[in-house]
């Protein structure tokens, strides 16, 4: 077995040169991780407040679904007038939209 010892010399000075720039190197990506993580993080919390307002949203179409039903059914079971209540159905219905969903209408 033929070993061979080669020994390689490097000075103090350019090892220690090679690893801080690899520390250097290291630091700016963790800097830009975080960067982007707070971008992320920005991001994240402007879904959430849209994901909020159409759950908001929502609860006020559900509800003037619901009034708009009972509208309904009252027109239908309780009509002595049916054509004057109708109209004043309709016209109680669309102010109820026009409050319920006053962007709707600008």
């Amino acid at each position: 077995m033929n070993q061979s010892q080669e020994t390689v010399t490097y000075s103090l000075e350019t090892i220690l040169m090679r690893m801080e720039g690899k520390i250097d190197s290291l630091q700016k990506d963790v800097t830009d991780l975080k960067v982007g993580q707070a971008v992320l993080t920005g991001k994240v919390e402007g879904i959430e407040n849209r994901l909020n307002s159409l759950e908001g949203n929502q609860k006020y179409q559900v509800w003037a679904l619901i009034v708009l039903l009972a509208g309904a059914i009252v027109k239908t079971f309780f009509s002595l007038d049916p054509p004057l209540i109708r109209g004043h159905l309709i016209i109680f219905n669309a102010y109820l939209l026009k409050f319920l969903f006053p962007w709707q209408f600008l």
